[in-house]
């Protein structure tokens, strides 16, 4: 009976896992058409730094150094998936604030 309730939470947590790796990467397609979309730059580094309910906040940097500064973007999720909402390098109280992104996903 240990060795199943062992098993379960091993199961658990490795779905658990798995879960969230899937959203990253979802996240970050979804980033990159996003970026494709709205700026000069279509081959980027992206790195999810933080989600918090159905928002996200992803670092982008230009893949050839130099060619931009590093920026943000933020993303939320509707019906089951991710789309950008905004992109760049500073956003005002004002800007979180109209598209609802949470205090906690704010650029520090």
């Amino acid at each position: 009976m240990r060795t199943l309730f062992l098993l379960c939470a091993v199961l658990f947590v490795l779905t658990k896992l798995n879960a969230a790796a899937d959203e990253k990467a979802d996240i970050i397609a979804a980033t990159k058409i996003y970026v494709a979309a709205h700026s000069a730059i279509s081959k980027i580094n992206a790195t999810v730094e933080a989600i918090d309910g159905d928002f996200a906040r992803v670092k982008i940097e230009p893949q050839e150094a130099g060619a931009t500064d590093p920026a943000w973007v933020f993303l939320k999720k509707k019906d089951g998936k991710w789309t950008g909402l905004v992109l760049g390098t500073s956003l005002t109280t004002e800007d979180y604030q109209q598209l609802g992104i949470p205090n906690a996903l704010r650029v520090p």
